[in-house]
C-alpha cells in the first residue's frame, strides 16, 4: 500500500468517529441507552472551563455526551460583498479551530467525542434557543458563572432571568468559584 492510499484511508476511519452534530432530529430522538446531550457554549472564559468539565463529567456519568455550541457573531463584518465573504470565512476557520481544541479536552476529560455546533447570528441567546429547540437530544444547557462581585455574566444572566421561560430544558450554572475537584465529586 502506498503513502497517499494508506493516509486516504487513516483520514476516512478519522471521519467515521466524528459525532455528526446535524442529522435530523428524527434519526436522534430513538437513541435507546443515551443519557443526552449536556450543551456548553464556547468562549475563552474561565468560567467556560468549569461549565465543560461539569459537562464532560455528567455526561461521562449518565451515558451521555458534550455538545459544544459556538456563535460567530456577524455584528463586526461589513457589508460589502467580497470583503464580508472573507471575513466571514476567516471567522468560521478560527471558530472551527477553537472549537476543536474545545473537543480535544472533552476528549481528554471523558473519553468521548463531543457533538460540534457551528451557528452565526447577531443574537447570541436566539441562537442557543433555536438550537436547543431543533436538537431533541439535548437535556440541559451548562452555563459557568462568574465568580466577581460584578454579577454572573450576561448569557446566566439572561437565561437565569427573561430566558428561562423561553427553554425546553434545565439550566445548571456552575459557580465560578468551584475548583476542578469539587466538579469532579459532584458530577461523580
Amino acid at each position: 500500500m502506498d503513502i497517499q492510499n494508506a493516509e486516504t484511508k487513516d483520514l476516512s476511519a478519522r471521519e467515521e468517529e466524528v459525532i455528526d452534530a446535524e442529522l435530523s432530529v428524527a434519526e436522534r430522538v430513538g437513541r435507546r441507552g443515551d443519557g443526552g446531550v449536556y450543551l456548553v457554549v464556547a468562549d475563552e472564559s474561565d468560567e467556560f472551563n468549569l461549565a465543560l468539565r461539569y459537562a464532560a463529567r455528567m455526561a461521562q456519568s449518565n451515558r451521555g455526551h458534550v455538545g459544544i455550541l459556538h456563535v460567530i457573531s456577524l455584528d463586526d463584518v461589513q457589508q460589502w460583498s467580497g470583503v464580508e465573504n472573507r471575513m466571514k470565512r476567516e471567522l468560521r476557520e478560527q471558530s472551527e479551530k477553537f472549537i476543536w481544541s474545545m473537543a480535544k479536552r472533552v476528549n481528554e476529560l471523558n473519553g468521548m467525542i463531543p457533538a460540534i455546533y457551528v451557528r452565526e447570528g447577531d443574537a447570541k441567546h436566539d441562537v442557543m434557543i433555536d438550537l436547543i429547540n431543533e436538537d431533541m437530544t439535548i437535556k440541559m444547557l451548562v452555563l459557568g458563572a462568574s465568580a466577581s462581585s460584578s454579577g454572573p455574566g450576561p448569557t446566566v444572566a439572561y437565561f437565569t432571568g427573561k430566558g428561562l421561560a423561553k427553554m425546553r430544558v434545565p439550566v445548571v450554572v456552575v459557580p465560578g468559584h468551584l475548583e476542578s475537584q469539587k466538579i469532579d465529586a459532584i458530577t461523580s
